[in-house]
């Protein structure tokens, strides 16, 4: 199986960062570009929905939330809408000295390199409009 890591530097609160993650209208804001009209349902429980969708480009991702730990960790079985397996994805968030915040993707249990390397750019460009969100630096996409 094959796997990815991406981080960003968010230059906004743990606390802010848990909410753009977790309360539906605010994820809808940034996790895809913003002609795709996207729409989010949050059920911030375990096993509850993690879902963000767009009629406009036809695509729609169905997670279940496994576990978390609110404010710093969010786990999820991801699947794509249409797919039949599921791929797990641990969101973990981190204080920096300058009080912004480090946000660690990693997700795992691609079949293929080819799978894992698609994901790694909508995972890197899904960061970029979360440090972008909050005017940029200090959130250079590491």
């Amino acid at each position: 199986m094959h796997e990815l890591t991406e981080r960003a530097l968010v230059a906004a609160s743990v606390d802010a960062v848990w909410a753009d993650l977790t309360a539906a209208d605010r994820l809808a804001q940034w996790i895809w570009p913003e002609r795709f009209e996207t729409t989010a349902t949050v059920e911030l429980f375990e096993l509850g929905r993690w879902e963000v969708r767009s009629e406009v480009a036809d695509l729609a991702v169905e997670a279940k939330i496994l576990t978390f730990e609110a404010p710093v960790s969010l786990r999820l079985a991801w699947r794509w809408a249409g797919e039949e397996g599921s791929t797990d994805v641990e969101i973990t968030l981190a204080r920096t000295a300058d009080a912004a915040t480090r946000v660690t993707v990693r997700h795992a249990g691609f079949a293929s390199e080819e799978e894992r390397s698609s994901h790694v750019e909508g995972w890197s460009n899904c960061l970029q409009r979360l440090v972008d969100r909050y005017g940029g630096p200090p959130g250079e996409h590491l």
